[in-house]
């Protein structure tokens, strides 16, 4: 009993006896450090019923005494207590039938630091999904660039050289170079067609969303043989997704079909996009080899799940190996004020 004292009061920790019948939790005793950390007397508790001493207490401090001595075994939960203003781990323990101890862990500097972390995650989400917005006006810029400049420039120069062509005569000397120019500048300008469409498909400014990966697909799967389709479910009319929102789902959809094409020895995918209120969902399906769970962490995959999470979306990722795999990506149709741009710049005009 002595050695029981001597540790009861040197812990550290705050600790409480408790004696409990169906109606009252009585305290029986309270080491030194509950009185320290709870800014209570001992002589203020003891014999006094738990609700007495803390009226306005959440109910899981009480809760777990009563469920330790319920279920026979330590039970625990953690939360925050507003009455001594901590964040708090407590421990509860049977000792007799209807008795019980409790011993209460100070968690507030780890709550803080577990919040912190959480917030730097979330900074590194968004400022993620920032970079995947900021790249596409970017790559939309250079198009412009390159279709407004360098575009007419070519087309204007085809146009002469064609007028030229067929001015000289069959036997000229030069229609042979001239129509060589000619077939080299109808090969840039496919060249540069092809260029602006991979920067930035004019036609998910143009159209939307679902025109441009109908646009995508038939570019990534059809060169590889592989069947596709799109199935639409709610009007893209009704409801009408951010530009920021569909800026982000077109280039992650981009990086699934290249898995796809890539890793997954698919022969047919299957693009849907479901649009509702408040919601708008773009699954790839295939039929390929599937994932194992050991590599469904890769880092494409959490790239496109944190870029998803900085919108309020998620990625779930559906597969059995040998039998496909379905990565379906989810996020709000409008985002939240303050999130990803401030004021109302948008991406598409």
């Amino acid at each position: 009993m002595k050695l029981y004292r001597i540790l009861f009061e040197k812990v550290f920790d705050p600790i409480a006896l408790y004696k409990v019948d169906e109606d009252r939790i009585i305290f029986l005793d309270v080491n030194p450090a509950y009185e320290r950390v709870m800014k209570l007397s001992r002589d203020d508790v003891i014999g006094k019923a738990f609700y007495e001493v803390w009226p306005n207490a959440e109910p899981r401090w009480s809760r777990v005494i009563r469920e330790c001595l319920t279920q026979k075994k330590t039970a625990h939960c953690i939360g925050e207590s507003l009455d001594v203003n901590s964040y708090l781990e407590a421990i509860a323990f049977p000792i007799q039938p209807d008795m019980a101890a409790v011993i209460f862990l100070d968690r507030t500097k780890l709550k803080r630091s577990d919040n912190a972390l959480r917030q730097r995650q979330n900074q590194l989400r968004a400022l993620a999904a920032k970079l995947t917005i900021t790249e596409e006006e970017t790559r939309r810029n250079i198009a412009s660039d390159l279709h407004d400049r360098l575009g007419y420039e070519l087309v204007s120069q085809l146009r002469v050289l064609r007028e030229i062509a067929s001015e000289l005569d069959s036997e000229s000397s030069i229609k042979d170079s001239i129509q060589k120019l000619i077939n080299s500048t109808e090969n840039i300008i496919a060249e540069n067609r092809s260029l602006i469409f991979e920067l930035s498909p004019p036609v998910l400014k143009e159209a939307g969303l679902n025109p441009a990966l109908e646009e995508l697909a038939k570019n990534i799967l059809e060169p590889d043989k592989i069947q596709w389709q799109i199935i639409t479910k709610g009007s893209a009319e009704e409801f009408i997704a951010d530009d920021s929102i569909c800026v982000i789902l077109y280039r992650m959809a981009r990086e699934l079909l290249i898995n796809a094409v890539k890793h997954s020895g698919a022969s047919k995918v299957n693009i849907i996009i479901n649009r509702k209120p408040e919601i708008i969902t773009v699954a790839i399906e295939d039929n390929g080899t599937g994932m194992l769970k050991t590599s469904s962490k890769g880092f494409g995959l959490f790239s496109i799940q944190e870029r998803l999470l900085a919108l309020g979306g998620n990625l779930k990722i559906i597969s059995e190996q040998g039998k496909g795999l379905m990565a379906v990506m989810t996020c709000p149709l409008k985002l939240k004020d303050g999130e990803i741009f401030h004021g109302n710049k948008n991406i598409i005009s």
